[in-house]
């Protein structure tokens, strides 16, 4: 979203006035309250000033929207603007104002590679990437070159994490950056306090999609099945369980140690991923048209991701109906939303009528269990509910995934499926 409107120019303008009128004050007489030093320059924060601030950065902040708009980012750009000396022009100008948005916009969002550990897949042997949509996975080897050029100071290395050490030799002192074996890199435009939390997103979206592209043979033997915890993609696993139990009769026992559900991929994994078909697929996921299925999916993918690295059942029940409720609800609200899911998720899953009755009765039990935890806090989610509720969601995008054009308009799929609902067969809408 574009920040040049009459609206953020005039709220520009007033800020700066205000701002200027706050500066050059003497240190000693200065409230400490409201003091500000930025660049080198001190300002005395009066009410107004603070007011326009706060007035620039809320319109901004939902133009920019939750991903590039951020209050401490926003905050900085403003008072950048402030002391710039390029700033001597009139503040009445639009090209003047304009040329600051859009400083201030470029500083909220710069586009970046983030790159965070990898210690959830493991790579096959021979291979040294794999993209899926924004996001990679690297064999660190194959990159160190590339980030050595970054600057002749930067020194890199490979470990089996990620660290700093200290490397003292006769013609060599320095500090060296340890890269872990495997990296995941995001490309991204995001205000950078929100990089991580971004990046996270997109990489379980990704994570989400190599399930539903790789056979599960080829996702490892260790790949998480339904009710079993996903590790975290970015934190290493840690095979210890640090807890004691004392029990009644005077034992113990001590937590042990297990193994993480990770992924470790075959050469049939990393074909599926590069097959023509799905690289369309998954490039329409990450760059979803406004209000088709694609978007939707885009949604539901990263919740089901969270839901499978949750070790909470209540915690996975919610994540699992969010990316059911993200893929089938409709944004008209023409029906309840109880009985949309239960009716478009039985189409989906069957032909046959009856089944289709079953699977909408025992969904809307799950949904119930949901509700009451939602709504009154009860935590009465059992191990069946969630994974049910997992087996469910999972079916639903995987269907979808096979048998839909991602680029349909969500209210097309949406419309098909009510009719469907009525005891129609419902057929694949793929892409022409």
């Amino acid at each position: 979203m574009n920040l040049k409107t009459p609206e953020l120019r005039q709220a520009l303008a007033t800020f700066a006035k205000a701002a200027r009128e706050c500066a050059g004050r003497d240190v000693k007489g200065v409230n400490f309250e409201k003091f500000r030093l930025h660049r080198g320059k001190v300002f005395d924060l009066s009410d107004e000033v603070i007011r326009a601030q706060n007035d620039f950065v809320r319109i901004a902040i939902r133009k920019l929207g939750p991903i590039k708009g951020h209050a401490k980012v926003l905050d900085e750009a403003l008072w950048d603007f402030v002391t710039s000396s390029e700033n001597v022009a009139d503040l009445d100008k639009t090209e003047c104002l304009n040329r600051a948005l859009e400083k201030i916009e470029l500083q909220s969002a710069s586009v970046c590679e983030f790159f965070r550990p990898c210690p959830l897949v493991e790579l096959p042997d021979g291979t040294d990437r794999i993209d899926i949509g924004r996001v990679a996975i690297n064999r660190s080897e194959a990159r160190i070159h590339e980030f050595r050029k970054i600057n002749p100071r930067y020194k890199f290395g490979v470990s089996q994490d990620w660290s700093l050490s200290i490397v003292v030799a006769a013609e060599d002192v320095g500090i060296v950056t340890n890269l872990p074996p495997t990296m995941w890199s995001v490309n991204l435009a995001a205000a950078d306090p929100i990089r991580e939390e971004e990046a996270l997103w997109l990489v379980d979206v990704a994570l989400s999609i190599l399930r539903m592209t790789a056979k599960h043979k080829d996702l490892g033997v260790s790949a998480p099945t339904v009710g079993k915890v996903e590790s975290h993609p970015f934190v290493p696993y840690d095979i210890r369980n640090h807890s004691f139990t004392l029990n009644q009769e005077g034992g113990g026992t001590l937590g042990g140690m297990t193994a993480p559900n990770d992924y470790r991929l075959s050469a049939g994994a990393v074909e599926a991923l590069k097959h023509a078909s799905a690289v369309a697929k998954t490039s329409a996921v990450f760059d979803a048209e406004p209000k088709s299925v694609a978007e939707r999916f885009y949604q539901g993918c990263g919740w089901l991701t969270r839901g499978r690295r949750s070790s909470d059942r209540s915690d996975r029940l919610l994540y699992f109906f969010t990316a059911i409720e993200a893929l089938l609800t409709r944004s008209d609200n023409r029906a309840p939303v109880l009985d949309t899911i239960a009716r478009h998720a039985a189409v989906l899953l069957t032909d046959d009528n009856e089944d289709r009755v079953k699977i909408a009765t025992d969904l809307k039990k799950l949904y119930a269990v949901r509700s009451a935890l939602v709504h009154a806090g009860s935590r009465g989610a059992f191990d069946i509910d969630s994974n049910s509720a997992q087996q469910i969601a999972e079916l639903l995008y995987f269907r979808v995934w096979n048998d839909i054009a991602l680029s349909v308009r969500h209210e097309v799929f949406a419309d098909a499926l009510g009719q469907a609902s009525y005891g129609l067969p419902f057929k694949p809408m793929l892409a022409s």
